[in-house]
């Protein structure tokens, strides 16, 4: 033990933190965040309401899909919508974007989202465009702004991929961070 720490107290010690590093950068190391640890925090964040109008937009009971094939994060959610003259429907919106990490506050959005299907019961089909409209014009720019995870400062892990993140990634069902030190 007197031994490791003469070496990193001495004079070479630099030289060895130098070496160690350099190893480092040789590989980047990956942290993986599973769509289960992404389902749990947009869990956190519902239920979204937006009044629009005469809409109102409730969408509770989230679902994520990591899309590989297209680098792309899928929400499809339980959607109740009520006007004012009491008319009211259930059904399901599907929404899906690119992830994007924003260093400034260490977290996960949905980019460039865009509304995939929208089934409501009982409600007119001749208002299913206005609903459409409302939700890519008012509810998607609120998923935008809304973070979907955020990386932690109070595990190790999650503390280093805040300083060191250089590209994300979708493989398989989890969202990988590639980390440089450099």
């Amino acid at each position: 033990m007197k031994k490791i720490y003469a070496a990193l107290t001495g004079p070479r010690s630099a030289l060895l933190l130098i070496m160690v590093l350099a190893s480092a950068v040789s590989d980047a190391y990956e942290m993986r965040v599973s769509e289960l640890q992404l389902q749990q925090a947009l869990n956190e964040r519902m239920p979204l309401i937006q009044q629009r109008g005469i809409f109102t937009l409730t969408l509770t009971q989230p679902q994520l899909t990591l899309l590989k094939d297209h680098q792309r994060a899928q929400i499809r959610a339980h959607a109740r919508v009520v006007t004012r003259i009491g008319l009211q429907s259930q059904g399901m919106v599907t929404v899906d974007g690119k992830v994007r990490y924003q260093k400034d506050n260490y977290s996960f959005f949905i980019d460039d989202a865009r509304v995939t299907e929208l089934d409501l019961k009982g409600l007119s089909a001749s208002l299913q465009p206005q609903l459409i409209s409302i939700l890519q014009n008012a509810v998607v720019p609120e998923m935008e702004k809304q973070p979907v995870y955020t990386l932690s400062d109070q595990e190790m892990t999650q503390a280093m991929a805040r300083m060191m993140l250089q590209d994300v990634r979708i493989e398989g069902n989890e969202v990988v961070l590639e980390l440089n030190p450099f």
